[in-house]
């Protein structure tokens, strides 16, 4: 288990968690109809901050801005310190004004020794889609290092002088929350005692024009789980939840608290549904999966809330209600902040467990936004009005293409706790071995020419992109000879590119004039959709995860498989570094197993 200690979210409805959870309760909301912009983009409701502060559109801040009120143009305050934004792109400026928040938090509340430049800290980002905004369609192969979603995540941490490499995970939607799970593991692992957490995405033609490709976007404001849902609202915003390890937390003391209360995130949950990239199970079997994890933690604790992904897109709804039921979580009062400040990609699992934890400690649910009737196919207890929090814990959860979906539950105490961080008592540390090593380093007709050659037809080889292909023919090849033992396999990756091959191909889709986003190629512009794919092909169900590096850190990942492996989900782990990029590709695969 972690402590939260301090948050912090920067959206368009407002800048500080309180200020924002007071505006929900208030029933405002940030979304509003855009005419569309520039090429053929239809209108669309989302949640934009107002032009000449974190404007929508992603564009390079060539100039130096004020982000904190009071301080001098182009820095920001980090409790006694400052730094320059002036060479920051808008997301980064805007990821550094939500961590400085969290930190100027700590300090109001009395706590002034967290020193970010420890090495005893470390920085985690999640994004889906980082620097987009700034791909033009006359790049071709962009050169431009800022478009490498690592490069945020250094900014980020050079800015706040911290010596560790930070993480960067893009895992679709549910990056925020599976960025927090890491964060337990790292803790928890006792090499940090603080983990800085930040989600943040913006808003661009190239997000908006491929979530429209799928039909996805609603005209009006979303209402979750209601008979007349038309669809998802988009929205841009960073978030961060700075958490601390127990013994660090014991450090912070009363500073750490919320409404008088200490909050833990208890556990945490990642699985995969292992049957499409783009479209939800239809039985929710990742996402049910997730839930059945959290229940032994949930032991002696009532969970006063849900908060759902609740993109109130048809099938999404429908899948979490159906996973919500098979868990018998189903008279666990639901809610989803979708519409009050849209879908916020990455930042999204970070502001939608952040509020909750104030819903838990100030008593009082949020209700779903314009919601009337239940319209998915098992009930659900959707909170229409304001309710009072009955209990000492929630659950948040997240679902995204890819097949991947993660879970976590929260708890509120009035103490720090060490008896629930201890472990069951076992014959020693938990003992692995590597089973298998595939390394391949490759063009495109090598990929092609290895299907050709070693496998039976597989008809949708040929619809993946070629992060894809290459990594589903190196995971062929890793697991060939195998029998079976796959169901609860977790599959953990690296790479430096991510999608930006993709990325690219998909710009040229959306050029004014010639003007025809793909869904299909959209869906492959996230990185995470490799794991997707080979877990599909195996019918693998346990974590995927995508971690963005600008080299292969072949002890992290092997640490990180070994740490899967002991928290007793997965027996095995396929793990390693698979990029992709301008016609050439390596992957260096890797299988663990439990002794």
């Amino acid at each position: 288990m972690i402590y939260r200690i301090a948050d912090n979210i920067v959206c368009p409805l407002g800048s500080g968690s309180a200020n924002v959870y007071e505006a929900m309760k208030e029933g405002r909301y940030s979304s509003r109809l855009h005419d569309g912009q520039e090429g053929g983009i239809e209108p669309y409701f989302a949640s934009v901050f107002e032009e000449g502060r974190f404007a929508a559109g992603c564009r390079a801040d060539d100039g130096a801005e004020s982000l904190v009120p009071g301080d001098n143009a182009g820095s920001v305050r980090a409790g006694g310190g400052s730094f320059r934004t002036d060479s920051m792109t808008r997301l980064e400026s805007l990821m550094a004004e939500s961590v400085a928040g969290a930190l100027e938090q700590l300090v109001s509340n009395g706590f002034r020794d967290f020193d970010t430049a420890s090495s005893r800290v470390i920085f985690i980002v999640s994004t889906t889609k980082g620097n987009i905004g700034l791909l033009k369609p006359e790049d071709g192969f962009s050169n431009d290092g800022r478009l490498l979603l690592s490069h945020s995540a250094d900014v980020l941490s050079k800015a706040f002088s911290n010596p560790n490499r930070p993480l960067t995970v893009s895992n679709a939607c549910i990056s925020g929350l599976s960025a927090q799970i890491v964060a337990g593991r790292l803790l928890s692992s006792g090499k940090y005692d603080f983990a800085v957490v930040t989600g943040a995405d913006l808003l661009c033609p190239f997000i908006i024009s491929g979530f429209q490709s799928f039909r996805a976007l609603s005209a009006e404001r979303a209402r979750s789980f209601d008979v007349s849902r038309t669809g998802l609202n988009l929205g841009e915003a960073a978030a961060t939840i700075i958490y601390a390890s127990t013994e660090a937390a014991v450090k912070v003391g009363e500073a750490a608290k919320l409404g008088g209360k200490y909050i833990t995130m208890a556990a945490g949950s990642i699985a995969n549904d292992a049957t499409h990239i783009s479209a939800p199970s239809r039985t929710g079997e990742g996402l049910f999966r997730t839930l059945s994890d959290l229940s032994p933690v949930l032991e002696g604790h009532k969970v006063g809330l849900i908060c759902a992904h609740g993109t109130a897109t048809a099938y999404n709804d429908a899948m979490e209600a159906v996973a919500i039921s098979r868990a018998s979580l189903e008279k666990v009062p639901v809610n989803s902040l979708k519409g009050y400040i849209g879908h916020t990609l990455g930042a999204a699992g970070v502001i939608e467990s952040i509020i909750p934890m104030y819903e838990m400690c100030f008593g009082e649910i949020l209700p779903v936004p314009g919601f009337h009737e239940i319209g998915v196919p098992v009930p659900l207890d959707v909170v229409s009005a304001p309710r009072h929090f009955d209990g000492d814990a929630f659950i948040k959860t997240v679902s995204g293409f890819g097949g991947c979906n993660a879970s976590a539950v929260f708890i509120a105490s009035g103490e720090i706790s060490f008896s629930e961080d201890k472990k069951p008592v076992q014959d020693g540390p938990v003992r692995v071995r590597l089973l298998k090593n595939v390394r391949l380093d490759v063009s495109g007709n090598d990929v092609n020419g290895m299907y050709r050659d070693k496998m039976p037809d597989y008809p949708k080889f040929f619809k993946m992109d070629m992060l894809s292909r290459l990594g589903f023919m190196a995971a062929e090849q890793l697991l060939e000879g195998l029998d079976g033992g796959l169901d609860d396999a977790a599959i953990i990756l690296a790479g430096r590119h991510a999608s930006l091959d993709d990325d690219v191909k998909y710009m040229a889709t959306i050029t004014p004039g010639d003007y025809y986003p793909s869904p299909a190629l959209f869906v492959y512009t996230l990185a995470n959709i490799v794991a997707g794919e080979i877990a599909i092909k195996h019918g693998i169900h346990g974590e995927t995860t995508f971690y963005i590096e600008d080299a292969y850190d072949r002890l992290f990942m092997e640490t990180e498989a070994e740490r899967i492996i002991g928290g007793g989900r997965s027996s095995k782990v396929i793990f390693g570094w698979v990029d992709w990029y301008d016609g050439k590709g390596c992957a260096d695969l890797s299988l663990m197993a439990k002794a």
